[in-house]
């Protein structure tokens, strides 16, 4: 296949540009819904060359987002659980060249899949955690495990989206709270992937300059849909999607 713009095939291209209107979704509020895309992409351009390509595109959404729902997030459970996301971080750039990626989705999807059990077995009893200790471990754990995730897989969505389920926050709160947490961790990324991984350059920097507006379109569209979700539908949706999302990681 001939290379079309930026060094990509005409399929490659195509699955970046899909990711973009996805990932213009999720940032507008539909949680987890770019997941199922991300094994099509990594699988087009192979696992490196795929996180170097999408990056720059999640770091820019993610400035729509926090700009959107600033006023929404919960800075106590940033502050509190963002730590864990830098260990996690780190340490997925020391394992990130050595470690199988298939191997690595499958945990992945255990991690994703244990978490909704936890959550739908606490919203069966009706329960939910409010215990500052309790809080303060399960943040810093799901949040090392999204760091993780997020770096070499670029799957941490679902993980830190479990915890928050399990505050039971309301909606805006809990898009507002992941939106920061997203950016913050994009932004500790990025050094790692240009100055360890060497999978950022200028080409994939200007490949995402050209996707902005499916990307916005995708913003777009998310708007309209997401305000129209109660906070217990949107509760279902995100549960459901997580789950689907942490299957498609096992094929």
């Amino acid at each position: 296949m001939e290379s079309t713009l930026f060094g990509l095939t005409g399929i490659q291209f195509l699955f970046l540009a899909l990711y973009g209107l996805f990932m213009g979704f999720e940032r507008a509020g539909i949680r987890t819904i770019n997941m199922p895309i991300i094994p099509f992409v990594i699988s087009a351009l192979g696992p490196m060359q795929a996180m170097g390509y999408m990056l720059p595109m999640v770091i820019i959404s993610d400035i729509f987002s926090i700009t959107y729902y600033k006023r929404s997030a919960d800075w106590n459970i940033l502050k509190r659980s963002f730590p864990g996301a830098i260990l996690g971080i780190i340490l997925g750039t020391a394992i990130g060249k050595h470690l199988s990626v298939p191997a690595f989705k499958c945990i992945v999807g255990v991690i994703i899949i244990i978490s909704l059990c936890f959550i739908l077995y606490n919203d069966l009893k009706k329960k939910h955690i409010e215990n500052p200790k309790a809080t303060l471990i399960l943040g810093l754990s799901f949040a090392f495990f999204t760091g993780l995730a997020s770096m070499l897989g670029a799957s941490g969505g679902p993980v830190i989206l479990a915890f928050l389920l399990l505050l039971n926050l309301p909606k805006d709160k809990l898009i507002g709270t992941s939106s920061y947490f997203f950016f913050m961790v994009n932004i500790c990324k990025l050094p790692m992937y240009f100055f360890v991984w060497h999978n950022i350059s200028m080409t994939s920097f200007l490949a995402n300059l050209t996707l902005i507006p499916v990307l916005a379109l995708g913003i777009f569209l998310g708007l309209l849909i997401v305000k129209h979700f109660t906070t217990k539908f949107y509760r279902i949706f995100i549960i459901i999607i997580s789950f689907l999302s942490a299957v498609r990681l096992f094929f």
